[in-house]
């Protein structure tokens, strides 16, 4: 909940009228660590679903995580109250590891999803996750941030990232959400 870049992100969305709630993982608040299959997570994630829901009887929820938040919303895709994921900085594979195969959370990807990711990620090899994207069957897109890393980090001039992955999301979301 208190990561600069998913706080900017909600910020941004405020600013362009969407709702946004942001969540902390309970291994966080208790300063632990994450469970090991990110079940715990999950459960988090769609606590937070359900009480969106609750608040709002209809009306499309799109989840978005960064790195192993990714992981969580892609674990929790499978909910019928979510219309898609983002997903920012995929850990698909350990650092400099492409050869690691099948995250465990890939197989529940099922609703549209969005991936931005940095040319320079050494969580995620591009050509690999063009690869695994080509056998998912849901909807999906990809979003390249040219010299940047996993937390779009500029990897080559200076720059403020930011924009090009707000923008990203929010053109997805806004074409899916019918608006």
């Amino acid at each position: 909940m208190k990561a600069p870049f998913i706080r900017r992100l909600a910020e941004a969305a405020v600013e362009r009228g969407v709702l946004a709630v942001r969540i902390s993982f309970r291994y966080a608040e208790t300063k632990g660590s994450a469970s090991k299959d990110l079940s715990k997570e999950e459960d988090d994630l769609l606590g937070a679903v359900r009480f969106l829901r609750g608040e709002f009887p209809s009306g499309a929820i799109f989840v978005a995580g960064k790195s192993m938040g990714a992981r969580v919303c892609a674990r929790g895709s499978a909910d019928p109250d979510i219309a898609g994921l983002v997903a920012l900085g995929y850990p698909l594979h350990p650092m400099f590891k492409p050869q690691v195969r099948n995250p465990p959370e890939w197989p529940k990807l099922v609703k549209p999803a969005l991936f931005v990711q940095g040319d320079h990620d050494p969580f995620c090899e591009l050509a690999r996750l063009r690869e695994d994207l080509s056998h998912l069957t849901a909807s999906h897109d990809l979003v390249v941030i040219p010299d940047a890393g996993h937390s779009f980090e500029p990897k080559a001039m200076k720059r403020d990232t930011f924009p090009e992955v707000r923008d990203a999301v929010f053109a997805w979301i806004a074409k899916r959400a019918g608006g």
